[in-house]
């Protein structure tokens, strides 16, 4: 995918924008709903939003600095035309407002259903008023400022001047959309300055190196966030390819439980107790006390469950990787570490707190996920990496119960002095230790499940999680297999190979962990180039995709990616408190063990 798309977002829904502005990806009315645009994945068929003109010399794009409104700009041989485009928070709306010494060419093509149904048009006296023949969605464009119409039903020429455009998208019945039809507010500045404190509200306080970057990983994780639960999703989109022409394409639309817990510890860093709260609370309600506790790894943003995979089989795929895909295969996976990540999160935001009636609260779904984890340690799983095939006793799952299980004992005696739970957990955790240890003592070091011999850059988080001291002999020598094997100027795989083949391109998450097990070692000068090696990753934007191709740059994978974001925050929130002599997240100097 080339590096250019930025993304616009509203708190339901996100749309990417490419790098003359056009808008190619846009479902309605949430993230994991059907397209109305989605030229991503099919440039003929998928449909866009576009505003430009005919001829220019050179474009350029930036986000104004108060949050994701996107400003671009045309130098043509008539002077710099202008162009802002950003999604209001409430109902869906894409705005467009521009300043232009040339016409502008404003095409508006859209199409319903992932670009399976083509549009009934209606002309209005500003713009046009479209309706999915075979559903209820429906949009409304409209034109304020000077512009005439084309011979084509779906282009218009606006300016010169200064224009403002609004497509304005539903879902709900026609008697109930009459605010389609409201006229545009003739002060397009004081609608984005109302829209910027949504941005505004979600940026912390931060001193040290790469701030920009860490700005706008915050306002990704904010604009992947859906609103009305608090929940963020792994990425704004559905099978871009992590490797084009292959099979590795998913569809990421949807509340992964780790995925979130990293967020919220992100969040919880940061200082934004509010949001990192919200996805706890979040990932608590959707526990099942008396089932799997969670009946998958991810969740539709309201907490339901999802669907099942389907191809979209109509659809050529981004740079021609089929099949696009809508749902994830994942959902009937076992994934061990899910309660432990949960449990730490909460644990943390206690000992950042000390709120014992939240605790309290939440105790029938702490105690559940502490019991799931009690009885399902020794299980074999699809490990954080979501293997379609490989069942194992992965390391890292029985890492993250171990987690799970010492978080709960703690709270169950500190906050409501439970002992005999407290116990039943910790002698269950220390037997999870007992494993592992004679597992690596036998090895010489920790291996990915036992019997092993290859590397995983999931055993860089055991010293994150406070399993084991970075600079312990056991966890070294598993360093020096992974520095060998997986890391590669300074960028890291997460394994060299899978049951899908091998693995072509670095996965940014893995490098922000190689730098926070550099930091717990001493080695700051090598975690600081780490870190930079990873900011230069970014996009012109500051946008992060899951993996990136070692010589050119280019992101691959689901994008922007909610994992890469938040382990930049992570590390550079952790520098700055080595920075500060603060400390890091940890566990109590109380132990049950």
């Amino acid at each position: 995918m080339k590096p250019f798309y930025a993304i616009l977002a509203n708190g339901s829904t996100a749309a990417l924008a490419g790098p003359t502005g056009a808008i190619d990806w846009l479902p309605i009315p949430r993230f994991d709903g059907e397209t109305i645009f989605g030229r991503l994945l099919d440039w003929h068929t998928g449909g866009y939003l576009s505003l430009e003109p005919d001829q220019y010399d050179q474009v350029e794009q930036s986000y104004l600095s108060d949050g994701l409104c996107l400003e671009t700009r045309f130098y043509t041989q008539d002077g710099i035309a202008r162009v802002r485009s950003w999604m209001s928070v409430g109902r869906t709306a894409v705005w467009l407002a521009c300043e232009t010494p040339v016409p502008l060419r404003l095409t508006c093509r859209p199409a319903f259903g992932y670009g399976a149904v083509r549009p009934a048009y209606y002309p209005t006296s500003t713009g046009m008023r479209y309706q999915n023949p075979k559903g209820p969605e429906q949009a409304q464009l409209a034109i304020q400022g000077p512009f005439q119409t084309t011979h084509r039903i779906d282009q218009w020429t606006i300016g010169p001047g200064q224009a403002t455009i609004v497509l304005r998208v539903t879902t709900e019945e026609p008697a109930d959309v009459r605010w389609l039809t409201r006229p545009i507010p003739n002060d397009p500045e004081r609608l984005w300055e109302r829209t910027a404190g949504y941005w505004q509200a979600g940026r912390v306080a931060y001193e040290g190196p790469h701030a920009q970057l860490l700005t706008r990983s915050l306002d990704i994780l904010r604009a992947l966030t859906y609103r009305p639960t608090g929940a963020p999703i792994a990425a704004a989109t559905t099978s871009l390819p992590e490797i084009p022409g292959e099979a590795r394409q998913w569809d990421y639309r949807y509340v992964w439980v780790r995925d979130s817990a990293y967020a919220a510890e992100a969040l919880l860093l940061a200082g934004d107790m509010v949001a990192a709260r919200r996805i706890a609370e979040f990932l608590l309600n959707a526990v099942s006390p008396t089932e799997r506790v969670f009946p998958a790894p991810f969740l539709r943003v309201d907490g339901t469950l999802p669907d099942g995979e389907r191809d979209l089989l109509w659809l050529q795929g981004h740079d021609e990787s089929r099949p696009a895909r809508a749902g994830n295969g994942a959902i009937s996976q076992l994934q061990l570490d899910l309660a432990g990540s949960v449990l730490w999160l909460v644990y943390h935001l206690w000992q950042t707190e000390h709120n014992d009636g939240w605790i309290r609260y939440y105790w029938w779904a702490i105690e559940s996920l502490a019991e799931w984890a009690r009885h399902t340690w020794t299980q074999e799983d699809a490990s954080l990496w979501e293997y379609r095939t490989i069942r194992s006793q992965h390391t890292h799952s029985r890492l993250m119960n171990w987690v799970g299980l010492k978080a709960a004992a703690e709270l169950a005696q500190e906050v409501l002095g439970a002992h005999e739970s407290a116990t039943r957990w910790a002698r269950v955790a220390q037997r999870i230790q007992d494993t592992m240890e004679r597992d690596a003592a036998k090895a010489g070091e920790f291996t990915p499940r036992p019997g092993s011999e290859s590397a995983d850059a999931a055993l860089l988080t055991l010293p994150l999680y406070g399993f084991i001291d970075a600079r312990h002999p056991w966890f070294e020598r598993t360093l020096e297999r992974i520095e060998n094997t997986l890391v590669d100027q300074d960028l890291v795989y997460r394994y060299r190979e899978d049951d899908l083949g091998t693995a072509r391109y670095p996965f940014l998450l893995a490098g922000f962990w190689y730098a926070r097990v550099l930091m717990r070692q001493g080695r700051r000068e090598d975690a600081d180039r780490v870190i930079a090696r990873h900011a230069a990753q970014a996009t012109p934007l500051g946008l992060y995709g899951e993996h990136v191709e070692l010589d050119t740059g280019r992101v691959r994978g689901n994008f922007p990616q909610l994992f890469s974001h938040t382990g930049l925050i992570t590390t550079l929130m952790e520098r700055q408190r080595l920075e500060h002599g603060q400390p890091l997240l940890s566990w109590s100097t109380v132990s049950l063990f």
